[in-house]
């Protein structure tokens, strides 16, 4: 019963996460900050985030073992949520952060994949190792985000206004959210060990 309410998970998050794209994309609807049409909202790592969860949801539905791509798509999409919930909720106001694609982005699909990751699909466990690796998606988006800041400047390229007080405060910024990555990735990995350790145990 648990994989096939995985697998109806899997569906959800793959359909969601890209039937709220094409909105975003094409401007259907109500849509809040950071929301961009055309492929300028690819700039985001919440839109990135969604679509590789959404694009290993769909490889875990044709029955593909995912393994660390799931665990590093969930970590990813996770961070979205409580930087959402936290720091851009704040600063932009909760109404705007969910509304329209947003709503999908940053709250529903985050929310399945976790439940789907800490309840449902509870196949294997995952090593320190393992929870280094979730972090690349976001380093490689830190690298990019601040190389285009010293490269272009901070006018017009600091979407998330990171960079307030120069490109180095991007850089404090970005590290405190590798960290925050690192800490959700070990969190999640902690019931899958609790799982393995009482199954060892019966």
């Amino acid at each position: 019963m648990r994989k096939v309410i995985s697998k109806v998970l899997n569906l959800l998050i793959a359909v969601l996460s890209l039937g709220a794209w094409l909105s975003m994309t094409f401007k259907t609807g109500r849509h809040g900050s950071l929301s961009l049409g055309g492929l300028q909202n690819l700039r985001y790592f919440t839109v990135l985030s969604n679509l590789f969860q959404g694009g290993v949801s769909l490889v875990a539905l044709w029955g593909r073992k995912t393994g660390r791509w799931k665990y590093a798509s969930t970590v990813a999409v996770a961070l979205t949520f409580f930087v959402v919930l936290l720091f851009l909720g704040p600063a932009y106001g909760y109404d705007s952060m969910y509304t329209g694609a947003n709503f999908w982005f940053h709250l529903v699909v985050p929310v399945l994949a976790m439940v789907d990751f800490l309840i449902f699909d509870r196949e294997g466990t995952f090593t320190i190792r393992d929870s280094l690796f979730t972090v690349i998606p976001m380093l490689a988006y830190s690298l990019f985000y601040v190389g285009n800041l010293l490269v272009n400047g901070v006018r017009g390229n600091d979407w998330y206004g990171f960079a307030k007080h120069g490109p180095l405060s991007a850089v404090a910024a970005f590290l405190i959210i590798l960290a925050t990555n690192w800490a959700i990735a070990l969190l999640l990995r902690l019931p899958r060990r609790a799982a393995r350790a009482s199954v060892s145990n019966r």
